[in-house]
């Protein structure tokens, strides 16, 4: 065999051996991201029940969670189905689902002085509901999770709210609420 016969027949061997580390450490890198992945997500639902529950421990922030009235004799239905009570301040419920990157509404629209309650479930991923002009913060849930946030809507003007989760405002996650 002379020294041409040799390089071929390595030069086809070694393409091989390198095509096939190749393959082996690709995939190793990419089942190492996924489990990178879900260790991240498992962080932030364990980080966000762990910052729950100091919230919940904290006697400041206690002062200032309001409550829902449940059951008083002034109350009646709307005919949209949220409730409103005899008076000022109605009490306006807002069922509202999130998933990947948007909202089940692009607008809600509330009276001046309305006492408004967002209830917001996750319908797919990690997500909550924030609008800044009036402090209202639903804490972060996951898929099939729900929570509720309740404000006074004390000042007229269109106001956005979004999902504060990463870059899903960012990536069209938002809405308008309107106060007139």
């Amino acid at each position: 065999m002379n020294n041409l016969e040799m390089s071929k027949g390595f030069g086809a061997a070694g393409i091989l051996v390198i095509v096939g580390i190749i393959i082996i450490v690709g995939g190793l890198l990419y089942s190492g991201a996924l489990r990178q992945e879900a260790d991240l997500r498992e962080d932030d639902t364990s980080l966000s029940s762990e910052s729950e529950n100091e919230s919940m421990m904290n006697d400041e922030n206690n002062e200032n969670m309001v409550m829902p009235e449940i059951g008083t004799e002034d109350e009646m239905m709307s005919d949209e189905g949220s409730m409103m009570e005899e008076g000022d301040n109605a009490l306006v419920t807002v069922d509202i689902t999130g998933k990947n990157f948007e909202f089940s509404q692009k607008e809600i629209r509330v009276k001046k002085g309305d006492r408004v309650r967002i209830n917001f479930t996750s319908t797919d991923g990690f997500h909550d509901w924030v609008v800044d002009e009036f402090n209202a913060v639903t804490t972060r849930v996951s898929t099939g999770d729900s929570t509720f946030v309740e404000f006074v809507a004390d000042t007229a003007g269109t106001f956005e709210y979004y999902c504060s989760v990463g870059n899903h405002r960012s990536l069209g996650m938002k809405g308008s609420l309107i106060v007139e």
